[in-house]
């Protein structure tokens, strides 16, 4: 596991060779292997449900999220970034640039921009298994392994608590919580962005 030095090189010896990684070699490529963070999440998943430090966002597709009060549903409304090959090209002009790309769950977006990218001639490219919503079971905000820090105590006997347990009363919560609702795998069917820009 990252960051074990041996994990970390004989992850950084594997790709880009391995093409997909694991969240742990993502980390170890993203923090010791030189990798950018490409996010391809649309703007609306970046902003409500979290982001990675420094990642570079350049949505494959763009979405609405709406919620419907007769059906009680959120309703998603996609549209193909268009420019999607020409933000990264601008972003990125040098196609060995080592990219680790990520959708929410690595599979449907994660897949169709590491072909883009593939046919686009980047050579070092790497998609994560798991994507966004697996990293963040793992990591928080700051980049910081979840639980590492968690110390767990029994009080046997206190004051005004007969079962002798009580809290603190201090009133700290935790301001990097993870939202237990953030579905690990991304139910939702996304378009087809090549077959949707005529070029399938």
């Amino acid at each position: 596991m990252w960051p074990n030095p041996d994990f970390v090189e004989k992850t950084l010896e594997s790709f880009p060779e391995k093409a997909v990684a694991n969240v742990e070699e993502g980390r170890a490529l993203y923090s010791d292997g030189g990798y950018t963070y490409l996010d391809i999440r649309s703007k609306s998943e970046y902003d409500e449900d979290g982001k990675i430090p420094n990642s570079v966002l350049i949505p494959l597709i763009d979405t609405t999220r709406k919620w419907n009060l007769e059906t009680m549903e959120r309703i998603v409304t996609q549209t193909p970034n268009a420019d999607f090959l020409k933000m990264v090209q601008k972003a990125f002009p040098d196609k060995d640039t080592p990219l680790l790309i990520s959708c929410s769950d690595g599979r449907g977006r994660a897949i169709q921009a590491l072909m883009l990218l593939d046919e686009e001639g980047y050579t070092n490219i790497v998609g994560m298994k798991g994507g966004f919503n697996e990293w963040f079971e793992i990591f928080d905000n700051k980049l910081q392994r979840r639980g590492t820090s968690v110390k767990y105590t029994t009080v046997y006997q206190a004051d005004g608590d007969a079962m002798g347990v009580h809290s603190t009363g201090a009133g700290f919560t935790s301001v990097d919580q993870m939202d237990i609702s953030l579905a690990k795998l991304d139910r939702t069917e996304w378009v087809d962005w090549a077959e949707e820009m005529g070029k399938s």
